[in-house]
């Protein structure tokens, strides 16, 4: 063995030194670990690796469940706790009926107009509630003679106070019922008062009386609609809004709703109530009063008392009670029902009795007195009185009774779920049983759970939809759920139909109801209708907090209870730690914040589908499963649901096996606690789990806990033996060897062919249509124009720019008159000249039209608001004067010019550049989705331009120079929107521009797919100009020629420009080159552009004099469409297969769950390949749909497309832009630069609509897919859909103007073979109707969405392929052009290929040719392997061992210690373990050290190897550690054992170790950071050095034992801050005094060279190296410990180190400095008075987040540091975040460690393992000289503190200030009030659990990894407060809107420097910020002795907000300054000197 020489290391920066430390680490550690584990005595017992997963996971002890607080609430009047003590202490008297009081003073019509009303045009008698106005003297003497009787509480005479009852005598206006019920409260409160005033004892109150209304909501006053209502809930709540305002007004002490027959009504009346105490503040107490109408117990609309109370219960009312309809002796049972079920007072005021058969009341008072006394007797009120029939004698006899009566005891109600439909559903779940109490949410009702159902809503057919209903709830359903979302429903107004009818319904709606929609406007709509308490279902957080609890508070209003999906801002949680996470975030959120019940919360935590083949979806079952049960614990109260068919849609078609796994799913996730589900009711409740085949079960359960890999597989292949309709509980298999089919029923005769075409004889004469007739006039000028191009060439004129050049104009010209001022440079802006120089612009015309030309262009290139915002002159008035000046000038021009020659005319061209912004292409290379600008900005600056050249005069538009087609798409739009306006149009030309020789434009189009592009808009002329010469544009201007159908011109520039960008090419020689095009007959219009002048466009003029102009050609009729290149669409009518249309469906989120699944989760890269793989299949058009609840289809549809449009090998195809929601349609087409395909348009909303969004479309360009669907619904039988898309023909064709070519049918491809016979002949009637529309619409073309045919069989790939290649090959025969499908396998599956037995079958049911066709199929299908093509069909057992998969070879096939090699260089520990025990035993290494020794430190040193040759980094190696580590943990237990033989056999206990030597490291005293140390420990211990490591804040006398105990050969020191230095300096005096001579290394993010050279060396005589970081440090220690070259190493560091000092004393001499005085007196001066004043914070004082969430701080992560804490460094041009992923030597490593940090981030932010904690302070200041006063208050009278800052004094060789912070301060004599703040963040609470977690698993990588993210994270946090701080809680720049990009730029105003740091390097104010804030107190953020912050991952600094602030360093400073600042600290001057060491500018 090697003698070592002792040495000592020291750290380098936390940075440097963790990536240092990952290198090495791997071996040396690993060994080192073991070898001091068998020291120590640490072994742990050896446990076998077992394989498999467990079904029952491990139950460990759980932590506590989590602590929620109250929500907070309403303030009370003091009304309430005066009403408790008395209804504490007796029962309550409530007045009797004001109106039988009223009858007694027998009131004439008169009474009851009075003065106000005399003149009113309808009778008032009966209105009782007006007499509060005309007879208040009656009134307030009923009140008093009720008072006087006794009563407590009397009611306002407001019993018909809303608009809505006062409609009745027409006094329905809003003055009217504000002054009858402010009037009324008053008159009461006035008697009250007085009452109260006589006998203080008994206080009286007034109750504000709110009635029912004459309208019911849940009632319909139709016999024959019972869905109409003749009122909506939101007009009944505003009356009633309205109507508690006044009662409020007046004064009234509680509010009474009262004779209540509706539910709903009184829920409208309750939620009007909350809006008006949320609007106010505050709340008054609240009684509810129902009203049952008979003795069946119900209120008019059929609820049970019970029911009532559970709908009304989330309002907290005060009290409950009955009244009216029955007398006391008749409500009794009643009242007793409610008192046991009601937590709150309960009162009954009943009738006198019956009414007689008069209608009047005989019950006196003492008999009505004896009966109501009977609920005294019982106990069961706490309060009554009397309604219709009582007068006084009934209140005063009922008073005297009740005072021999105890009130009511109000009970606690027990804590459960309620809910209500006509009849109460209580839920109590027994926990033993969950199963037994399950609730099923029926789910037949919901549109996507049944398509019969769906058929129902969407064809009208509301009584069928109501019968399924009812089948539900008689089928076990113990509520409906009820949902509409469907492209093809408007879903608020079925959802409103539907539960109206169903309310209806007693026998329905006797359940609750769930309200379902991801549209919460459809929820809001259901809950409008529904009385009893129903379940909504669903919010999620998916749109943020905000959005969150509003529709949480929204719902709560309405007494829902509420289901909370599993989904956040983030997407869809899947995981079961997501799910947990998510749900009882949204909790918290609701109960603390909404003050939800928890009881009313459902989950719905996803249930996912299982059993896809997918790796990822394995253990959905499982989350979900475990989900529940923790769920459940952390989220006390709450409730568990899931949409149960969901689960196993993988296996739909098989009856067995999907209900099993439903019934398996089910039991199970009972146990673990779910409450509810969407269930087919029958089903569930039929197949109980003990009944389910054993067999079967045992396969699903595989499958539902992921129980083995191949669980999907073998499950298929079972279920492919089962009959497929056969029930889980009695499993059928198909037996025999041969299949059998069922014979035929009704079989067609053979010949039968119903698609075969008709005998043309046999039909009617094709329709004819009228021509569509522009309603347009047109210019005289086409006519003028088009006489000249068919006589000669015509001449555009030259290029303004370069005439212009000529002139050589200055600024001055630019600027004029009218913008001498302007405050930006204008030379360059050419189009201003036509205001400040017309002379020149006016002279450049006349020369182009003296040289020839026939048209000259107005000098408005950039004369829109986007190109003018360059010059600042982007207003529209501006804009407007320049383009209607430049016309009028080129007008002028132009008319002297025809005027000198008439028989020449001339033509002014308004000049329509492409603006700086383009439509198509990012400008940001990182996100290729961004665009700088919208479509309707661009359209709407040209709109401006337009008008403002229209107004000049032009005869010509044109829009020019176009580099991207979908400006001028922009553009054209904007032209034909003003065209409509004005109503008549001018020609318009188009010119493109080709930007090189592939002969594209700068968006990626070729010149013809351009032309396609624009085509629809008709131009005059197209053309191409700029980007090239004559000669390189001549073959496109040929293409152009070929394809377009108008006129075609060219203006080429003058050649290629020359090295200094000008042009060379004279006029003849440009006339040479285009003449070459009038030779080929291509044009019939010639120009020039850059570079070409007069003499160009003279020589061209009189070269055309030669040449006839261009013929144009007819184009060929056909459909066009195009990408970034054409699709010429040509059937071939004798094989329309073979030019069929493949629609590429994958990027439609209904036909791809994983494109779906993409977009949800915002994975648009993935969205993106998955486009890029269907055109590579053969898709000739993507078809992009993004209709999905989960999915904002417009911003989706918009990234997409962006993002499809900047990846060429995608966007060369068109695009089908495909919604039923019109806005995302259009927000497609304003993003596709090509001709598209909109899908779709229908009839469905009638003509009008229709029209209107077809002229959209024609507008856009696109062709257009209209669906056979009208006002009476979706077209099914062959003559509904020819009828339906003949008549859209009509319309398209005569009224709209579309190219009939350009129109696309989608007749509807419907599902066959579901066993339905509706549904029998969808294929033959689609395939007829196919031939029958392409006939009678001429040029149309036919479309549809195949997958829906074989819908029914999906699972099944054989039959539903087969079923999609047949149904093409025939649908192709009849006419069919396209169709959305899957292009590669309808490519694939070619008719003639598809196996002949089954497509017998298949035809059977595409043509309906049996009426058992379905079931045969199905039975035939089963036999089949369901993942055979339909080409090469296997049938079950067939499969050869030939089709076996053999597995590739690979690393695993190596020998053992090539194995373990591998491992470690690749950092795999999968296998490593596995592998170390068969090195163990078999037999080839007879120890386990040998293995160590052997291959593991083989391994190890080809990672050292590696990673010095740079083929290795930090992360890497850090990972080969975890391996090393793991290896060498399950090797020491046997290394201990033998040792212990060894002992035992011997006596002698062997302490021999093997290791390269002994490494002690510690981070000094006082500093906390650890990061680089721990790298340093994990390199060198890779690399065989034993480390110890002693941690952080360690004192210098443990540092010095343990070098002595542990026989150190090095000796590391680390530390960040700065007072670390000087610790580190006393370790070094300290080694020296104790004779140590090891090497010490010095090593952190504060240390340097220079200081070590400086300060530590020359205290310590042994060798000392600084090591910049990790990666050194090995280098490093063996150098120190070679004895061949350590004496070398140690003496050319001693040289260096001794002229590094001899450098730096000189240096000191060398630098000048300022006296204090001197540089106090150049300080930073501001004119603090021309300032803008200080912005006084939004709060004085502190501001404390204890637990800030981690969401928002992930945006403001700063990566690179990170980066280089691991020692990745990307070269130029690929330094820092992102570019370095791009680097060729660390990219791809800087990848892999970033996505494995966003797991370990996504797994601390969801699981919230750390916490962010932090403060922030603001405080009144100002500066007093060189420091900061901090005041107690605004007075500013009395300093709480003083903040010290220091000045820079090192000469400087410019005029810059000598800055100080306190210079950033308003100064205490400019009397200006200012401020200062400071703050703390950290992000190290939880961090040390993590770490210590990883630290015993001896995974050094993640703990490492851990430190680095909450470094990253206490930044990001300081980011992300110091942006709140600006924008809100200081709020000095409110609109301040910065990238995050931006903000680490550091582009906003103010600062936040730290002490310690450059701007101020004194730690010791830390001391003043922890007093004024209390930081420890508040945070637990603490300060050790050296001023470290502890946790170390901590942030702190103060804020400066003003202008004038800015980053500086105030370098060294000398004595002078040091002396005064510790003078004004009251420091010793020594002690100071200590702090501020670093800084000082000499030695103290």
């Amino acid at each position: 063995m090697v003698m070592l020489v002792p040495a000592t290391i020291v750290l380098g920066s936390a940075a440097s030194v963790l990536a240092l430390a990952l290198l090495p680490l791997i071996a040396t550690a690993l060994a080192m670990v073991a070898a001091m584990m068998l020291l120590s005595g640490k072994a742990k017992d050896v446990r076998p690796v077992t394989g498999g997963t467990e079904t029952d996971p491990v139950v460990e002890a759980e932590p506590p469940a989590p602590e929620y607080g109250p929500a907070g609430a309403l303030k009370q009047t003091d009304t309430f706790d005066v009403l408790h003590s008395v209804m504490k202490e007796r029962i309550f008297i409530i007045d009797g009926a004001m109106g039988t009081s009223i009858q007694k003073y027998k009131l004439t019509e008169e009474d009851y107009r009075g003065e106000r009303y005399k003149d009113h045009a309808h009778d008032l008698k009966g209105n009782n509630d007006i007499l509060v106005i005309t007879r208040p003297d009656v009134i307030y003497e009923i009140h008093s003679k009720f008072l006087e009787s006794g009563a407590d509480i009397i009611e306002t005479n407001t019993f018909n106070g809303t608009t809505i009852s006062q409609a009745d005598y027409n006094l329905d206006t809003l003055e009217e019922v504000k002054l009858i019920n402010k009037t009324a409260a008053e008159l009461a409160k006035k008697a009250a008062a007085e009452y109260t005033a006589k006998d203080p004892t008994k206080p009286r109150f007034v109750a504000g009386a709110i009635g029912p209304t004459n309208r019911t909501l849940s009632v319909s006053p139709s016999v024959e609609n019972p869905a109409y209502r003749a009122t909506t809930f939101d007009e009944v709540k505003k009356a009633y809004y309205e109507q508690v305002g006044a009662l409020m007004d007046g004064g009234v002490d509680i509010l009474l709703v009262e004779t209540i027959f509706d539910t709903l009504n009184s829920k409208a009346a309750l939620f009007a109530i909350e809006e008006y105490f949320e609007s106010v503040g505050y709340r008054v107490p609240v009684f509810v009063s129902g009203t049952i109408v008979d003795n069946s117990g119900r209120t008019l609309s059929g609820q049970t008392n019970e029911a009532f109370w559970i709908s009304i219960q989330h309002t907290k009312p005060f009290a409950v009670g009955l009244n009216c309809a029955l007398g006391a002796s008749d409500m009794f049972r009643y009242v007793q029902n409610l008192s046991r079920v009601c937590d709150c007072y309960v009162f009954c005021y009943p009738n006198a009795g019956l009414p007689n058969a008069m209608g009047g009341y005989d019950q006196k008072g003492d008999e009505f007195s004896l009966e109501v006394e009977d609920f005294c007797k019982a106990g069961i009120v706490n309060g009554l009185g009397g309604c219709c029939g009582t007068c006084f004698e009934h209140i005063a006899a009922t008073y005297e009774m009740t005072k021999n009566y105890k009130p009511r005891e109000v009970p606690v109600s027990e804590n459960c779920l309620r809910l209500s439909g006509l009849e109460p559903l209580i839920y109590k779940p027994d926990p033993s049983n969950m199963r037994k109490t399950f609730l099923n949410l029926g789910e037949r009702c919901n549109v996507a759970g049944s398509t019969i159902f769906k058929k129902a809503i969407v064809d009208g057919n509301f009584d069928k939809a109501l019968a399924i209903a009812l089948k539900q709830v008689e089928a076990g359903a113990h509520v409906i759920d009820i949902n509409m979302d469907d492209g093809l429903i408007d879903g608020v107004s079925a959802m409103v139909k539907f539960v109206n009818l169903l309310v209806s319904e007693p026998e329905a709606s006797r359940v609750p109801f769930m309200i379902d929609s991801s549209k919460f406007e459809v929820v809001e709509a259901g809950l409008k209708c529904s009385q009893g308490k129903a379940i909504v279902n669903s919010i999620s957080l998916k749109e943020g907090e905000e959005d969150f609890i509003k529709k949480a508070k929204i719902v709560k209003m309405h007494g829902a209870a509420v289901v909370v999906m599993a989904f956040d801002e983030q997407g869809q949680a899947a995981t079961c730690d997501e799910k947990v996470s998510m749900c009882q975030r949204a909790y918290r959120i609701l109960v603390e914040r909404v003050g939800f019940n928890p009881q009313d919360i459902v989950f719905d935590p996803n249930i996912l589908t299982i059993g896809t083949g997918m790796e990822e979806h394995a253990n959905y079952g499982v989350d979900f499963i475990n989900a529940c049960r923790e769920i459940k614990r952390v989220c006390p109260g709450c409730k568990i649901s899931g949409g149960v068919s969901n689960l196993a849609f993988s296996f739909r078609g098989n009856e067995a096996v999907r209900r099993a796994f439903h019934s398996s799913f089910l039991h199970h996730a009972c146990q673990a606690g779910m409450d509810m589900g969407i269930v087919n009711s029958a089903q569930v409740i039929a197949d109980e789990y003990e009944k389910i085949d054993k067999e079967l079960l045992e396969y699903v359960e595989d499958v539902l806990f992921n129980k083995r890999p191949d669980a999907t597989e073998r499950m298929l292949e079972y279920a492919a033996t089962l009959e497929p309709k056969c029930p889980p509980t009695a499993v059928r298999k198909l037996g025999g060897e041969k299949f059998v089919a069922t014979a035929k029923v009704n079989p067609k005769p053979e010949g039968y062919d119903p698609v075969a075409p008709a005998d043309p004889a046999s039909l009617p004469p094709t329709p004819e249509y009228i021509p569509y007739q522009p309603q347009m006039k047109q210019t005289d000028t086409f006519d003028v124009l088009h006489s000249v191009m068919k006589e000669r060439i015509f001449i555009i004129d030259g290029a303004m720019g370069t005439s212009i050049q000529k002139y050589k104009l200055t600024e001055e010209d630019y600027r004029g008159e009218r913008y001498k001022d302007h405050a930006h440079d204008l030379k360059g802006n050419n189009d201003i000249l036509v205001i400040t120089r017309p002379d020149v612009i006016y002279e450049i015309h006349s020369k182009f039209l003296e040289s020839g030309a026939d048209i000259i262009e107005t000098n408005t290139f950039n004369g829109t608001t986007i190109s003018q915002a360059d010059y600042n002159l982007d207003t529209l008035e501006e804009v407007k004067l320049i383009n209607k000046t430049a016309a009028e000038l080129a007008k002028k021009a132009a008319a002297e010019y025809t005027a000198k020659d008439p028989t020449k005319p001339r033509f002014v061209a308004g000049a329509i550049g492409p603006t700086n912004r383009t439509l198509s292409v990012s400008p940001s290379v990182e996100n290729p989705a961004y665009r700088a600008t919208t479509f309707d900005e661009v359209k709407k600056a040209y709109y401006e331009q337009v008008g403002a050249l229209m107004d000049g005069g032009v005869d010509i538009l044109l829009v020019e120079t176009i580099f991207d087609t979908l400006n001028s798409k922009a553009a054209l739009f904007a032209i034909e929107e003003y065209f409509e306006s004005v109503g008549y149009r001018v020609p318009v030309f188009v010119s493109g521009t080709i930007v090189d020789n592939s002969g594209r434009t700068l968006s990626g189009q070729t010149n013809e797919a351009f032309w396609i592009s624009i085509q629809h808009t008709k131009p005059f002329a197209v053309g191409l100009n700029c980007a090239l010469g004559a000669s390189d544009m001549f073959r496109y201007v040929q293409n152009l020629s070929r394809v377009c159908d108008c006129y075609v011109f060219c203006y080429p520039n003058a050649g290629l420009p020359n090295a200094m960008g000008g042009y060379d090419q004279k006029g003849d020689e440009f006339s040479l080159e285009v003449e070459d095009f009038c030779k080929a007959g291509i044009v019939n219009g010639l120009g020039g552009c850059c570079g070409t002048c007069f003499e160009h466009i003279a020589a061209t003029y009189e070269m055309t004099k030669n040449y006839k102009p261009r013929e144009v050609p007819v184009s060929e009729n056909c459909l066009r469409l195009s990408g970034l290149e054409p699709l010429i669409y040509k059937p071939d009518p004798s094989n329309m297969r073979k030019t069929f249309l493949n629609l590429g469906e994958r990027c439609n989120v209904a036909g791809s769950t994983i494109f779906k699944k993409a977009i949800v989760d915002g994975n648009f890269d993935k969205a993106l390949a998955i486009a890029l793989k269907q055109v590579e299949a053969g898709a000739h058009v993507i078809d992009i749909n993004m209709d999905d609840g989960l999915i904002d289809g417009v911003s989706a549809m918009v990234k997409f497309v962006n993002l499809l449009v900047s990846e060429p090998e995608a966007s060369r195809v068109p695009f089908m832009i495909d919604s039923s929601k019109f806005e995302v349609v259009e927000a497609g087409l304003k993003c596709s630069q090509g001709k598209a395909i909109v899908n779709s348009i229908s009839l469905k909303e009638g003509e009008e609509d229709f029209i209107k969004k077809a002229k959209i479309v024609k507008m856009h360009g696109a062709a257009v897919v209209v669906m056979a669907f009208d006002e009476q619904g979706q077209a099914a039988t062959c003559d509904e859909k020819v009828s339906m898309c003949q008549r859209a023909y009509r319309i398209l064709v005569e009224r709209v103007g579309f190219n009939p070519q350009d129109i696309v049918f989608d007749p509807n491809i419907l599902t066959i073979g579901t066993g339905m016979e509706e549904h029998a002949n969808y294929g033959v009637d689609f395939i007829n109707a196919c031939r029958e529309i392409k006939r009678v619409c001429p040029g149309c073309k036919i479309s549809g969405g195949v997958s829906n045919l074989a819908f029914s069989f999906r699972g099944n790939e054989a039959v539903r392929r087969a079923f999609h290649s047949s149904f093409l090959h025939h649908a192709c025969q009849a006419g069919m052009d396209m169709g959305i499908v899957n292009s590669a396998q309808v490519i694939a599956d070619e008719y003639e290929k598809i196996d002949k037995e089954l497509l017998e079958y298949v035809e059977d049911v595409l043509f309906n040719r049996c009426d058992n066709a379905t079931e045969r199929m199905l039975e035939y299908a089963a036999t089949l392997e369901p993942k055979c093509p339909p080409t090469a069909v296997v049938k079950k057992g067939q499969a050869s061992a030939a089709e076996a998969a053999i597995q590739k070879s690979s690393w695993r096939d190596l020998s053992i210690e090539k194995r373990m090699e591998h491992a470690l260089v690749k950092g795999i520990d999968e296998y490593i373990v596995r592998d170390v025990e068969e090195a163990r035993t078999c037999g080839q290494f007879n120890r386990p050290l040998f293995i160590i020794e052997g291959p593991l430190m083989d391994g190890m040193n080809v990672v050292g190897d590696m990673f010095g040759a740079g083929k290795l980094f930090l992360p890497q190696v850090i990972k080969s550690a975890r391996v090393m580590k793991k290896a060498v943990g399950h090797l020491i237990p046997f290394m201990e054992e033998e040792k212990r033989l060894a002992m035992e056999e011997s006596g002698v206990y062997d302490e021999s170790e093997s290791n390269a030597g002994v490494f002690v490291i510690a981070t000094v005293k006082g500093d906390v950071h650890d990061i680089g140390k721990n790298i340093v420990s994990v390199v060198l211990g890779c690399n065989n050095y034993k480390v110890i490591d002693l941690g952080v804040m360690v004192p210098c006398e443990t540092i010095i034992q343990a070098c002595i105990d542990h026989k150190a050969d090095i000796l590391g020191l680390s530390g960040l801050i700065t007072p670390s230095l000087d610790e580190m300096v006393t370790v070094a005096k300290a080694m020296e005094k104790k004779g140590l001579k090891i090497p010490l290394l010095i090593g952190g993010a504060t240390t340097s060279k220079m200081h070590t050279a400086v300060k530590i060396e020359p205290q310590y005589s042994g060798p000392v190296v600084y090591v910049l970081d990790a990666s050194r440090s090995v280098p490093v220690v063996q150098s120190l410990l070679d004895e061949k070259v350590q004496d070398e190493f140690i003496e050319d560091t001693r040289e260096t180190y001794a002229e590094m000092r001899e450098e730096f004393y000189a240096g000191l001499e060398d630098r000048k400095y300022l006296s204090l005085e001197a540089s106090q007196s150049k300080g930073l001066k501001v004119n603090w008075a021309e300032e803008p004043a200080p912005t006084k914070p939004s709060f004085l004082g502190t501001k404390t987040f204890i637990d800030f969430p981690l969401e928002k701080v992930l945006d403001a992560i700063d990566w690179n540091p990170f980066f280089q804490v691991w020692q990745l460094r990307g070269r130029y041009p690929n330094r820092g975040y992102p570019k370095i992923f791009n680097d060729e030597n660390v990219g791809s490593e800087a990848k892999k460690l970033f996505d494995e940090a966003q797991d370990m981030l996504k797994d601390i932010v969801d699981n919230k393992k750390i916490k962010l904690r932090g403060i922030a302070g603001f405080f009144p200041a100002n500066s007093d000289g060189d420091d900061i006063l901090l005041f107690e208050d605004e007075s500013r009278s009395n300093v709480s503190e003083k903040l010290y800052t220091l000045r820079q004094q090192a000469e400087k060789d410019t005029e810059e200030p000598y800055m100080a912070l306190s210079d950033f301060v308003a100064p205490v004599e400019s009397g200006i009030p200012d401020y200062v703040g400071m703050f703390v963040c950290s992000a190290g609470f939880g961090l040390e659990e993590m770490t210590e977690k990883f630290k015993a698993d001896g995974d050094d990588y993640s703990y490492i990894m851990a430190e680095a993210l909450a470094d990253r994270l206490a930044e990001a946090f300081a980011e992300v407060l110091h942006e709140m701080t600006r924008k809100d809680l200081w709020g000095y720049a409110p609109d301040e809107s910065l990238s995050a990009e931006d903000l680490l730029k550091v582009k906003y105003q103010g600062i936040r420097p730290a002490p310690g740091y450059p701007s101020q390097p004194d730690h010791t104010e830390k001391d003043t910020m922890w007093r004024c804030m209390k930081v420890k107190e508040e945070t637990g953020v603490e300060l050790t002795e050296s001023l470290a912050m502890l946790p170390a991952a901590s942030v702190s600094g103060l804020y400066f907000a003003n202008r004038c602030s800015q980053y500086f360093s105030v370098g060294k400073i000398t004595q002078d300054q040091v002396k005064s600042y510790a003078e004004r600290k009251a420091m010793p001057l020594e002690v100071c000197e200590k702090w501020l060491a670093p800084t000082l500018a000499y030695e103290p």
